[in-house]
């Protein structure tokens, strides 16, 4: 068997990024940009008020203060999106909201904090005043959002293979965009294989088990920007699988899980070879040790397609390793994201795996921030079992073949984001 980084090269290798699709931004969200993004305008267009409150010119109100204010004859109200009928000159003032276009003549904006304006009132004020005392002197500019000050026309506003969250839904939106380009989500067959399978629900008998990953990889899949399409149980026979697998072929690649190690009744490879082929089959690693890499061979109209396979390890714990390591890099590739890799960070051990192995061991660890450092403890396991080290993980550790941990070594964690 290969460790699990010449495993994921050979998987990267027989996976290409999908088609680009251009939609409406709404419709992009957890979608990879497949073009740069440049702004079409300047915002804003022109000068325009940041608070509610009054334009004037600064020379007009040069010595207000609360004793001595600034007296302006009002000769104007201008609301967003109306362009102002007046310019203001000296001793006027035009009451103004936020957003307004900021009239000519005026080189700043007095908030109504600053003014006789009622604090206590809500929304038009009832006075209708025709003069404002200012209290404040400001300088030219206060108070002004300048034209292009949030973006100037060009800039580059989102690069290629970006992904698009709802921050970016809101630029894109600013700037006016009502089309994009991103790379099409990958559609995912999901099939379970075994005999000993039943659903959630049915009462569990002896030599049975409940069928876990099929739920488990959907949702992956649809956390990763996946399209999971069930499948169904394939059960041990060829007939079975085979009928199982053809229901997927219409997708853009097929996971299994189980069927992969070398037992009388694991046919997953089996099929592969017959209608394909196989690049991968195990891995030095565990748990997951159990892991197939192949394509299937779709023959339509004169022309071969092919469809990646990922056969997965039965036992959840290393169905669950297989896809975070193995499938979640190969399914952002085909999302579009210019970078595949886990993120990692560096921790202390809190406690020790001194066991030496001829094969990488993949722990479930509980990785935690302590005065800016990160913390990790590995023996989570060993409280109550497997089950409940994965239930109560949030990360997990690749420890190196014939490696050992001591407390208060320095190791790379993956955090994980379930």
């Amino acid at each position: 068997m290969i460790s699990y980084q010449e495993g994921l090269k050979i998987v990267l290798e027989h996976i290409n990024t999908l088609e680009i699709q251009e939609k409406p931004p709404m419709d992009c969200i957890g979608q990879v940009l497949a073009e740069d993004i440049n702004s079409d305008y300047s915002l804003p267009l022109t000068d325009s008020s940041g608070p509610d409150g009054y334009a004037v010119r600064a020379e007009d109100i040069t010595g207000a203060g609360k004793n001595t204010p600034a007296i302006l004859d009002i000769i104007e109200i201008v609301r967003a999106g109306v362009m102002p009928k007046n310019k203001v000159t000296a001793g006027t003032a035009i009451r103004i909201m936020t957003g307004s276009i900021v009239p000519e003549g005026a080189d700043c904006v007095v908030r109504f904090e600053d003014t006789d304006e009622p604090s206590n009132k809500s929304g038009p004020n009832a006075d209708n005043p025709t003069k404002v005392k200012i209290y404040v002197e400001q300088k030219p500019g206060t108070n002004v959002n300048k034209a292009g000050k949030n973006v100037k026309k060009g800039t580059l506003i989102l690069k290629r293979g970006s992904l698009i969250g709802l921050a970016q839904l809101s630029v894109l939106t600013t700037i006016g965009k009502t089309k994009i380009k991103v790379h099409r989500r990958p559609v995912i067959a999901v099939i379970s294989t075994g005999d000993e399978l039943i659903k959630p629900g049915q009462p569990l008998s002896p030599g049975k088990a409940y069928d876990c990953n099929t739920e488990t990889v959907k949702a992956l899949i649809s956390h990763y920007g996946g399209i999971p399409k069930i499948c169904g149980l394939a059960r041990d026979t060829k007939e079975s699988l085979l009928a199982t697998i053809r229901k997927g072929l219409s997708a853009d690649a097929i996971i299994t899980s189980g069927g992969v190690s070398k037992g009388d009744y694991d046919l997953v490879r089996l099929i592969l070879e017959k209608a394909g082929e196989v690049f991968l089959a195990g891995i030095n690693m565990g748990p997951g040790a159990s892991f197939a890499f192949g394509e299937y061979h779709v023959q339509s109209k004169g022309k071969t397609r092919t469809v990646p396979v990922f056969g997965l390890s039965g036992p959840p714990a290393g169905c669950m390793i297989n896809f975070e390591t193995m499938v979640r890099p190969a399914l952002l590739k085909m999302l579009g994201f210019p970078n595949t890799e886990h993120p990692i960070v560096e921790a202390i051990a809190e406690d020790a795996v001194p066991e030496k192995r001829q094969m990488a061991i993949v722990n479930w660890t509980d990785l935690r921030q302590v005065n800016n450092q990160y913390r990790v403890r590995f023996n989570i396991i060993s409280e109550k079992g497997p089950l409940y080290a994965m239930a109560n993980a949030n990360s997990m550790a690749i420890i190196p073949v014939g490696e050992e941990v001591k407390a208060g070594d320095k190791v790379q964690v993956m955090p994980l984001d379930w």
